[in-house]
Formats: C-alpha cells, sequence, structure tokens
C-alpha cells in the first residue's frame, strides 16, 4: 500500500502542466492588453479573469492578484522562452557575437535593447503609474531597474568589453547604456515626442558609439 501511495504523490502529468502553461500565458496576454488599456487602478482581477476565459480563483492561486498579474507580464514581456520574436533576438546574438567590428556589435546590441524596449515600455509605463500609490510596485520598478543594469552590463562584456574606450570602467558604461535605453526615455522620444524607432535607435546608437569607444 505505502508503495502505491508514494508512487502517486510523485505523478507528474506532462498534459496537466502544459494546460497549466497555457492557461498561464492566455491570463498574462489580458492582463497585460487590459493595463494597458485601463492603467494598474482601472484593472480588476476579475475582468482579466472574464477576459482570459477562467475564474478569478484560478488567477489567485497561480499569480498571487493584481499585484502577480503585473509582475508576470513584466517577467513574460522581459523574457518569455515561447514569444517567437524574442526567440529570434536570442539566435541573433550569436551574430553580433561573430562581427569583428566592435562598433558594429555595439549598434547591433543597441538595436536588440530597442526592440526589447518596444515590447516592454508599455508595461513600465504601467508599473510607473502603480508606483505612485502601490509600495510593491515601486519596490518591483527598483527592483527591475537592477536587473536592467545588470543584463546590460553582462551584454557590454560580453561585446564590447575589452573595446571600451581608455579611462571608462564597465560599470559606467553599464550606467550610461542603461540611461539612454531606459523605457521612461524610449517613452518620452517615441510616445510624447513622436519619433520613430529607427530614429531613437539610430540617435542612441550614435551617442553610444562615441560615449563608450571613441
Amino acid at each position: 500500500m505505502s508503495d502505491v501511495v508514494k508512487g502517486r504523490r510523485g505523478y507528474h502529468s506532462p498534459l496537466r502542466a502544459g494546460q497549466a502553461d497555457e492557461t498561464r500565458r492566455k491570463v498574462l496576454v489580458a492582463a497585460q492588453e487590459l493595463f494597458i488599456a485601463r492603467g494598474y487602478a482601472g484593472t480588476t482581477v476579475t475582468a482579466v479573469a472574464e477576459a482570459a476565459g477562467v475564474s478569478p480563483d484560478t488567477i489567485y492561486a497561480s499569480l498571487g492578484g493584481k499585484s502577480g498579474l503585473l509582475e508576470g507580464v513584466l517577467a513574460a514581456a522581459r523574457a518569455d522562452p515561447e514569444d517567437p520574436a524574442q526567440r529570434e533576438q536570442n539566435h541573433r546574438r550569436d551574430h553580433i557575437a561573430a562581427l569583428a567590428d566592435p562598433h558594429q556589435r555595439l549598434r547591433q546590441l543597441v538595436g536588440l535593447s530597442c526592440e526589447t524596449l518596444a515590447r516592454t515600455s508599455p508595461i513600465h509605463a504601467v508599473l510607473r503609474g502603480a508606483a505612485d500609490g502601490h509600495p510593491f510596485a515601486a519596490e518591483l520598478r527598483d527592483r527591475s531597474l537592477r536587473i536592467r543594469l545588470r543584463i546590460q552590463s553582462t551584454n557590454l562584456q560580453t561585446y564590447v568589453g575589452s573595446a571600451l574606450r581608455d579611462g571608462l570602467t564597465l560599470r559606467q558604461a553599464a550606467e550610461r547604456y542603461s540611461a539612454l535605453l531606459s523605457p521612461e526615455l524610449y517613452h518620452l522620444l517615441t510616445v510624447e515626442r513622436r519619433w520613430t524607432a529607427r530614429q531613437y535607435q539610430s540617435w542612441v546608437a550614435d551617442l553610444l558609439d562615441h560615449d563608450l569607444l571613441g
């Protein structure tokens, strides 16, 4: 009897796991659309559940409520292995690493960052709005800033580290890269100032090429 019980406890259904992942994905897609359309304050768990075709209890059980929805939406926008566009971005990194010219590597890296910003900037706008009245959102925003700086520092080290101009540390380079390729600046110029994405990318690439590589 004990062996039977142990076997049942250890059972794992790939089908159920796949269904749970698909449900989570549907919920996050619905949450992202509603957050962007209505803002954090105007979005409810009930509305997300209705849009995703699930019960509110499912959302609370899997994501912990509205704050978990916002965190999940941001995480998926930043890194989702099921997103074809993100997979294609990752494949292009090998091409960038193979380029002989560090100026070309930096410009290609800026292009990848701009693609990520186009995907994540609307969610960061929701996060900034929520941070004014919700401590968890302010903490999530600070954590996101630290994560972004760490990722960008790693990318710069990988692709252009040895080519940084004399007197510039990797930390300084990452801080400048992170400031120019921030969701706040991207939103200001492409949404409020109506720059095209190409204009923004070219401007940032020119500045960073001169400032980081000389």
